[in-house]
């Protein structure tokens, strides 16, 4: 019984203090990070990500904007060189496509590179999400956080 109890408490212990939760071995979950209005000033909402670690790096993602058009695509960027970490596409594929309500609700994972992955978990202050709608190539942006490992 002693022995039960050590070793959940070094379980308990090896988590990232800073995780919201972890769904399940090697995935990291982050608190959700709100969006914020950039060039459409009713852009609102939140990023839910997290980080797969298991065989391929992944950023996974709920994200639900509200924005005046329709979003079409959203990335993943480091600061500073602004280049996209991950594309998600958001774009209707409904044929004929409906029409946008003003919010919508989109959810799952890509790729990311191992050194990314590393960033990400020690600062994930280092990327942003940056949203394109059909009318606004910068239309909102959500900052994820946590504090550095």
């Amino acid at each position: 019984m002693r022995l039960a109890v050590v070793v959940a408490s070094l379980v308990a212990l090896a988590w990232p203090a800073w995780a919201v939760s972890v769904d399940g071995p090697g995935v990291i979950n982050f608190p959700n990070a709100s969006i914020q209005p950039r060039q459409d000033q009713s852009a609102h909402g939140w990023l839910s990500p997290a980080i797969s670690t298991l065989n391929t790096p992944s950023f996974c993602w709920e994200l639900s904007p509200f924005t005046r058009s329709q979003p079409l695509f959203a990335y993943l960027r480091r600061v500073g060189t602004d280049r996209p970490v991950v594309s998600i596409d958001t774009r209707d594929n409904r044929v004929p496509p409906m029409p946008w309500t003003g919010s919508g609700g989109y959810s799952g994972c890509a790729s990311i590179s191992r050194a990314d992955e590393r960033a990400f978990l020690r600062r994930p202050g280092l990327y942003y999400l940056d949203v394109r709608t059909q009318t606004s190539r910068h239309a909102a942006v959500a900052h994820p956080r946590g504090p550095r490992l």
